[in-house]
């Protein structure tokens, strides 16, 4: 409730009606007696389960932590002007004189090269304490502590000659909490090895059922791309030159130096909602747009789908449109007026039409600024501390010299050869004049260049689709194992074991080839492959796929569904909706915690969303009425696995939150501020913690509830991952008001999986349940 409260109402209302209620403190509490009280009763010490102890000891001592920073422990900020000095800490309930003070020496705000978007903010001070004068370097992920204070660098003035630094001070509360989350740590481990615990008693019970050993061979699929007429080939340039083009680099609007490969790859993929075009490569299609804009203008190539809004603008109905199509025959952009009416409107009171609209707007105007010479920026500006580089139409009055000369006429003279060389078929003297622009690159930019090496892996990368490869492998390979695994509970034959083994291999195969796809990702990103949507569901298809290999040897049917279910993932990530591009990382975003909250919390997903395949497969095992033993077995297999699984995805989901409230520490100077992502993720954990500890409760102990409650228990982790990024406000809100189309689509095939669960379960009113 608390975070849809913030939603519409905003955070303050969100905590004076929840989060600093006493009924919200009187549940905590409640908790923590709820804990001591079981924890006798069951006489967990006595059973010497020290692991389940020491772990619920841990969330008793983490709430008192927090306790403790609530009571006595207090923030605020501190706003200096360059050469200024203060000691005032302003807070919500007034101002407090801090025991030191601080002169902003220098602010200094870095930028990534040739874009406006923040590498990092930092600000140079000077500390004046009773023990003296010290220098101090602080930023994002830097703290300074103080006496008892510590110091964050938060946030800037727009003419960047101020700074903003958090203030926390909070030494016992932190204390006692980091102590809770150490004790977490060695609970989960201990629970994980102790011989007594629940996890180890599911391994054993696992041992003794009859493996499920079945396996099937699936050939790739083979793509033919469709055929490119005449007209469209002679009207660009041929693949050979396009691979020319391919490997020269350009600087996007982010700041990223990129082969133009992968910067073609995007625009066109902003276009058309692809990257070919008919059998074309993206350099192809953006150059001869550029080459021969004539006859690409019209070319149908930008994508509409709204009926309404091209009934409302008399537009062609068709799915792509020319952009031609856009203009009226005095050159005037038709949908001009109705652009700017949109842009009048807030935000969040726009229409799907309007954002429709802009959309449109956004794509045309890629078309347009390419045929006026900008969006290309292929120059850096020599000696540039900034290091921007230029398109050959931008404002060119900051060189001097030759390289304006240079830099004004180069272009156009390739596009005059090119537009010779369509004619002649002889493109030598294009290639030399594009041999010279990558001269100039070498020797004018400030920034480093790409690699050969590096270019190399990166066009290897965008060529070899890796991940679309894998989701067809995953899901074809899933299905069909899935499929015969359910026949080698009906027969078996002697050739299946031959086949398991080629087959095992297979799904290895393709596990290497996702791996392999990862690895690439990193070493030309130079960051871990998992800081944006895009990302995080490679990840979470990697971690799910592992989860499978896991249980290889126990059955390769919970493989089946674990590859089958990263097949849907990559499937959705390769989405339209899904944009795969490389974007540099945002201030906070750069520390090394990142690669370690991110990977363990997500991690956790593929456990969860193997649980809920294995659920419902078990559902179905029940749902065809009169039972055999032998199913009955794999039901009772099915059951264990599924267990393991959710205690592997419940430990890392929850070591994965105090990471990150670690992080949160170290970046904004709190551990826990019920952010709806941190709220979110919380709930999650204590969904699957009582799917888990249901089998305490008799009315809850069967395999069917157990399997009815791990298929709903994913509607959390959707609520987390997509609900919180697209539906509410806060830190992690990256898409809030702009929902992609597929994310619906999702949500819809969610729902009519629980739709034929509730059908399963009124099937299975009056059959009776066995029980652990």
């Amino acid at each position: 409730m608390a975070t849809f409260i913030e939603k519409v109402q905003g955070t303050s209302v969100a905590r004076e009606l929840i989060y600093n209620q006493p009924l919200f403190y009187f549940l905590q509490l409640l908790m923590v007696l709820q804990f001591i009280a079981v924890g006798i009763h069951k006489r967990l010490w006595r059973q010497r389960k020290y692991g389940i102890v020491l772990l619920h000891v841990a969330f008793i001592v983490i709430l008192a932590g927090a306790l403790v920073t609530n009571m006595f422990g207090f923030e605020g900020i501190i706003h200096i002007r360059e050469g200024e000095t203060t000691s005032v800490l302003h807070q919500q309930e007034g101002i407090r004189k801090l025991p030191f003070s601080l002169r902003l020496d220098d602010f200094n705000l870095v930028r990534y090269p040739g874009s406006h978007s923040p590498s990092s903010f930092e600000s140079f001070l000077t500390v004046f304490s009773d023990d003296g004068a010290r220098i101090e370097h602080i930023y994002m992920n830097k703290v300074i502590y103080e006496q008892g204070y510590r110091l964050y660098q938060s946030s800037y003035d727009t003419d960047e000659l101020g700074t903003i630094l958090s203030v926390n001070h909070d030494n016992w509360g932190t204390g006692i909490t980091y102590l809770g989350y150490l004790l977490l740590l060695v609970g989960i481990l201990l629970s994980l090895l102790d011989s007594n615990s629940h996890v180890r008693w599911l391994v054993r019970q696992l041992k003794k059922t009859v493996p499920i050993l079945l396996f099937c061979y699936f050939p790739m699929f083979l793509f033919a791309q469709e055929n490119i007429t005449g007209h469209l080939y002679e009207s660009t340039i041929p693949v050979t030159q396009a691979e020319m083009w391919g490997r020269m680099q350009i600087q996007c609007s982010t700041g990223r130096v990129e082969p133009i490969n992968t910067y073609t790859s995007k625009l066109l993929r902003k276009i058309y909602r692809n990257d070919n075009f008919k059998g074309l490569r993206p350099e192809q299609v953006i150059l001869g747009f550029l080459i021969n804009p004539e006859y690409w203008g019209n070319v149908p190539l930008i994508r509409q789908t709204n009926v309404e809004l091209a009934e409302k603008l008399a537009l062609p109905s068709d799915k792509y449109l020319k952009f031609f199509d856009l203009f009226d025959e005095e050159g005037q952009y038709i949908i001009a007026e109705a652009v700017d009416s949109a842009y009048s409107h807030p935000v969040a009171e726009r229409s799907r039409i309007e954002k429709d609209l802009l959309k449109l707007d956004e794509r045309v105007n890629i078309l347009y600024s390419l045929q006026q010479g900008r969006m290309f920026a292929l120059f850096p500006l020599p000696d540039d501390r900034n290091g921007k580089w230029y398109s050959p139409n931008d404002d060119l009055s900051l060189f001097s010299g030759k390289d304006s000369m240079f830099v004004s006429k180069i272009f156009y003279w390739y596009i005059d050869e090119a537009v010779r060389a369509l004619d002649t078929q002889d493109w030598a003297q294009a290639n030399e004049v594009l041999s010279m622009i990558n001269v100039y690159q070498q020797r004018r930019s400030s920034v480093g260049l790409l690699t050969d090496k590096q270019v190399a892996w990166e066009l290897f990368y965008n060529r070899a689709d890796l991940f679309f490869l894998s989701a067809i492998g995953y899901m074809g390979v899933g299905l069909l194992l899935l499929l015969f695994s359910v026949w080698c509970l009906l027969k078996s034959k002697r050739w299946l074991r031959t086949v398991t083994v080629v087959l095992m291999v297979a799904i290895i195969a393709l596990f290497l080839l996702h791996t392999f796809g990862i690895g690439v990702r990193w070493y030309i990103s130079g960051r871990a492959p998992w800081a944006n949507a895009y990302e995080s569901m490679i990840y979470v298809a990697w971690a799910t796929a592992l989860a499978g290999l896991l249980f290889i040897r126990r059955s390769f049917m919970t493989l089946a569904l674990a590859a089958f279910f990263a097949g849907i993932i990559l499937f959705v990530a390769n989405l339209n909706f899904m944009d795969p591009e490389i974007t540099p990382l945002v201030p906070v975003l750069k520390s090394y915690w990142l690669m370690i909250h991110v990977a363990v919390i997500t991690a956790s997903y593929g456990f969860f969303g193997m649980s809920f395949f294995l659920g419902l497969l078990s559902l179905g095992f029940m749902a065809v009425g009169e039972r055999s033993a032998i199913l009955q077995i794999h039901i009772r297999e099915l059951r264990f696995i599924n267990e393991i699984s959710l205690y592997i995805g419940l430990y890392l989901l929850t070591a994965g939150i105090f990471l990150g409230a670690v992080w949160a520490n170290e970046s904004w100077g709190r551990y826990w501020g019920w952010d709806p992502k941190e709220t979110w993720a919380l709930i999650t954990m204590i969904v699957y913690a009582f799917v888990l500890h249901a089998r305490f409760i008799p009315s809850l102990r069967s395999d069917y509830v157990f399997s009815i409650m791990s298929v709903f228990a994913l509607s959390s982790v959707l609520m987390t991952y997509f609900g919180v990024n697209y539906y509410l406000s806060g830190l992690h809100s990256y898409g809030s008001g702009d929902v992609p189309p597929g994310l619906h689509i999702i949500f819809f095939v969610f729902s009519v999986i629980l739709l034929l669960v509730f059908y399963i379960g009124y099937k299975q009113r009056k059959l009776g349940e066995r029980t652990l």
